[in-house]
């Protein structure tokens, strides 16, 4: 058994396993402590995606369960709007097999994986990390990364801190009559504070949706409004077969993400897409970056803080102006009432906003997309209208 590792990993979700894949091609010695006796399991999102980032990423393909280019978006009762784009393209994975995928390439590097192991405590001192297990004994190493999702236990301890604001999710998965688009839906009854969904995909021959809501409280509940609504609409039962899985998401990043011999990475540091929630992409890219800042500190053994913050200016540099642009358009639309939401789809049905969405639109990267939203007079009209009423 070795005594000291180079670089411990606390969760293996897309974000650690980046890491982790990265660290150990590169010679460094990688153990990832997964809490979970299956990786991959349980499932908490949505597991959707720009395509483009399985080339970008070398993702793996098999774990694709659908590809869409079309999503109708609506208010209320209102009539939906269809956004169709040849160059926006959303991929469903199966998040449980993707998961597995990426652990399979981080062991085949040299990464050593041990599931059913929690961390239950962390101590960083001059000379290394020491992390003590439920039920086997303390683990050493030089550095450490965090990547235990949207589970802030360790943040103050090492001085990290945590986001400043949460939202709230529900989301289930069921065989589901077939749904031409994905369907979003908004409104301050359905999701106040952000949107309803349903995902459709395909499973062998049977027809599947992903439900759920992205909101700022009571997340069940308004799951089953959603639910209710939607299912209605397509002929589908109109009580879910379970209860949803339930989870709490970051909305921008904390504090810092680097402290002596700590980098935080992923949902862990608060990286997620602050207009929908999504963390593969950001957290994938930040396990990369990360794993590029450890290998130059460990070669030079130099791991403190300082040294360490060549991580997180390579995410800012990245990611920093989407979760920026992101930050201010949820802002803003966070203060939108139904009125407010109503015009709005009117104005995306009669002057132009589609094409707009077509043109600037991108599922990995949001900011060009708000950034032309926000310049639109027409939209600004009716954005201050509705905040001013």
């Amino acid at each position: 058994m070795r005594d000291v590792r180079d670089v411990l990993i606390i969760g293996a979700g897309p974000s650690g396993l980046a890491a982790a894949s990265r660290l150990a091609a590169r010679g460094r010695d990688t153990l990832v402590l997964e809490e979970h006796d299956v990786i991959g399991r349980p499932v908490h999102c949505t597991g959707v995606l720009g395509h483009d980032a399985f080339a970008e990423l070398d993702l793996p393909r098999d774990t694709i369960l659908s590809i869409t280019r079309s999503a109708t978006f609506r208010s209320g009762h209102g009539e939906p709007v269809l956004v169709e784009s040849e160059h926006i393209i959303a991929t469903v994975v199966d998040r449980g097999p993707f998961d597995a995928r990426l652990a399979e390439r981080a062991a085949a590097a040299g990464a050593e994986i041990r599931t059913g192991a929690r961390v239950e405590a962390i101590d960083v001192t001059p000379s290394g990390v020491t992390v003590t297990m439920r039920d086997s004994a303390p683990l050493r190493g030089r550095a450490l990364v965090l990547a235990c999702g949207a589970n802030y236990r360790f943040n103050r301890a090492l001085g990290l801190g945590i986001p400043r604001t949460h939202v709230q999710s529900a989301q289930l998965e069921m065989p589901f009559p077939s749904i031409p688009h994905i369907d979003v839906r908004m409104g301050r009854r359905i999701a106040p504070g952000g949107f309803a969904w349903a995902v459709p995909f395909m499973r062998g021959e049977a027809s599947y949706a992903r439900l759920g809501v992205l909101c700022e409280t009571d997340a069940r509940g308004h799951f089953l409004t959603a639910f209710e609504a939607i299912a209605r609409e397509y002929g589908a039962p109109l009580t879910p077969p379970s209860e949803p899985r339930l989870k709490m998401l970051p909305l921008g990043p904390v504090k810092k993400t680097v402290s002596d011999r700590v980098l935080a990475v992923g949902d862990a540091a608060g990286l997620v897409k602050p207009t929908t929630g999504g963390g593969i992409y950001y957290g994938m890219l930040s396990g990369h970056f990360a794993a590029d800042a450890l290998d130059a500190c460990l070669a030079s053994d130099r791991l403190d803080e300082r040294d360490l913050r060549a991580y997180e200016a390579q995410w800012r540099e990245r990611i920093g102006p989407d979760i920026r642009a992101g930050l201010a358009f949820r802002k803003l639309a966070t203060r939108l009432g139904d009125r407010g939401i109503d015009a709005l789809m009117e104005l995306a049905r009669v002057d132009g906003l589609v094409p707009l969405l077509k043109d600037k639109a991108d599922f990995n990267w949001h900011r060009g997309a708000a950034l032309a939203l926000l310049r639109h007079p027409a939209f600004r009209r009716a954005v201050i209208s509705s905040i001013w009423s």
